[in-house]
């Protein structure tokens, strides 16, 4: 077993703008943790499994479908696959949010004749 501590793990610029830090892979879940500055938006998206928003630190808006949940450090927001969901920073305080997808969607990608492949 190993622990893995957050601030120790690199910090990179994603596609959509905020930082992220890659925590955790396997086949069955996939872990990163976003890290929007006061005021940042993560943008409204769609994954094709479930994810789990947990706080970490800081506090915001969890977006999901039409609706904006407010959430600080120690909340726990789910949202069904397919359902656009994003984030939302407080101007006034950063946001720092554990995203939980689980199955791992890139381990469900097809793979040709494996017999892993998605459905």
């Amino acid at each position: 077993m190993k622990r893995i501590r957050l601030e120790e793990l690199p910090l990179m610029t994603s596609p959509r703008g905020p930082k992220v830090r890659k925590v955790y892979s396997s086949d069955d879940v996939a872990v990163a943790n976003v890290v929007l500055e006061p005021g940042q938006v993560l943008p409204s998206h769609k994954t094709p499994v479930d994810v789990l928003f947990y706080v970490h630190s800081g506090s915001g808006y969890v977006v999901i479908g039409d609706e904006r949940i407010e959430a600080a450090a120690g909340d726990i927001v789910p949202s069904p696959k397919m359902m656009p969901h994003g984030l939302i920073a407080n101007d006034d305080s950063g946001f720092s949010v554990l995203v939980i997808k689980t199955p791992n969607p890139d381990a469900r990608k097809c793979c040709g004749d494996a017999p892993k492949c998605c459905n």
